[in-house]
C-alpha cells in the first residue's frame, strides 16, 4: 500500500515527508495510457502534490496545482486535500522527447519553462488563495522547491522519481519534502546539502528496500528523527454523476437546448479517470426546466 510519512527532527529543525507512491503512478499510467516520457512526469507531478498537500493542509482543505511550461506534455494537473486523495492528468499523455545523454526522459524538455506553477488552495468558508511562479528547471520537484519558498516563505527541498523499466511499467515512484524550521544553524543547512547532493535518487532507495528510518538517516545523519504519522495515499474517488448534472445547470440555457435539439444528449469524460457520464435527452431537459 502507498503511504506517506510525516516525521520532524527531534531538535525540531527540519520537517521531513517520505512517500511510496508507485501503485498510484502505476494505476495513473494505466486510467490515462500514458507513454513512459508522460508516465514520469505525471507521477512527479503526483507525488510533488502529495507531499505538499500533506504539509499545507488541515481538515477539508484542498489544493489545484497547474504546471503548464508549454512544451509537448501540456498542461499538467493536480489535486489532493489533506487525506492524500489524489488526482491528475496532463493534457497530452502520449507526449514523448528524445531522452538526455545518460538515457534518461528529459523533463524538462516535455514540461517546458515558458511558463508556471500555479497553486490554489481551498479552504471551507474562505476566499481561494492562488500563489503562482515561474518555472525554474521543469524538473517538477525543483518548481515546487521553488513555491514554496516564495509563495509560503517555507525554505524547503522537494525530490520526486519516478522509475519506469523497459517494459515500459513503472517499477517504483517516491519523493521527499524538508522543511526547515526556525532554529535552524547554518551547520545544520550544510550538512543536510551535503548529504542530499550525494544521494541516489528517492526510487532507487525505496527499490533497495530500504525502510524510512534508513532514508532519513541518509538525509540526517546521526540526528534522531521522530516519526509523527504515516497515512494511505490513494486515488480520489470519481465525482458522482450528480456532481456534473449541477455543472451542466451552470451552462447558458442556449447551450443546453442546442445538446437537446440536436444531440440528443449528452456524454462528459472526466480527464482525471476517463470515467464517461452519459445525459439522457429527458436528463437534461429535467436540468434546463431545474434552472428556470
Amino acid at each position: 500500500m502507498d503511504y506517506l510519512i510525516k516525521s520532524v527532527t527531534h531538535n525540531g529543525h527540519f520537517r521531513a515527508y517520505l512517500t511510496d507512491m508507485s501503485d498510484l503512478v502505476r494505476k495513473a499510467a494505466e486510467i490515462h495510457h500514458s507513454s513512459p516520457d508522460a508516465t514520469t512526469v505525471l507521477g512527479r507531478a503526483l507525488i510533488a502534490t502529495a507531499l505538499t498537500g500533506t504539509s499545507l493542509l488541515k481538515g477539508s482543505d484542498q489544493i489545484h496545482v497547474a504546471i503548464n511550461g508549454r512544451g509537448p506534455i501540456g498542461q499538467i494537473v493536480t489535486e489532493t486535500n489533506a487525506q492524500a486523495q489524489l488526482r491528475g492528468y496532463v493534457t497530452n499523455p502520449q507526449a514523448s522527447v528524445a531522452k538526455r545523454a545518460d538515457g534518461q526522459p528529459n523533463v524538462p524538455v516535455l514540461v517546458g519553462l515558458n511558463g508556471s506553477l500555479r497553486l490554489t488552495k481551498v479552504q471551507p468558508g474562505l476566499e481561494p488563495y492562488t500563489g503562482e511562479v515561474a518555472l525554474t528547471t521543469g524538473e517538477i520537484g525543483d518548481d515546487f522547491t521553488y513555491y514554496l519558498a516564495q509563495s509560503e516563505q517555507i525554505p524547503s527541498a522537494v525530490g520526486v522519481s519516478v522509475f519506469v523499466n523497459s517494459k515500459n511499467l513503472v517499477e517504483r515512484a517516491g519523493g521527499f519534502l524538508i522543511q526547515t524550521m526556525p532554529g535552524a544553524s547554518d551547520n545544520e543547512l550544510n550538512l543536510l546539502e551535503q548529504h542530499l547532493g550525494r544521494l541516489p535518487n528517492i526510487s532507487s532507495m525505496l527499490a533497495e528496500g530500504l525502510q524510512a528510518e534508513q532514508i532519513f538517516a541518509k538525509f540526517f545523519g546521526q540526528t534522531k528523527m521522530t516519526i509523527l504519522d504515516k497515512i494511505p495515499v490513494t486515488l480520489a474517488a470519481p465525482l458522482p454523476k450528480k456532481w456534473y448534472a449541477d455543472a451542466l445547470g451552470t451552462l447558458p440555457k442556449t447551450e443546453l437546448t442546442a445538446m437537446i435539439a440536436e444531440d440528443h444528449g449528452a456524454e462528459i469524460v472526466d480527464r482525471f479517470n476517463g470515467h464517461k457520464y452519459q445525459f439522457s435527452e429527458e436528463e437534461l431537459k429535467a436540468i434546463l426546466a431545474a434552472g428556470k
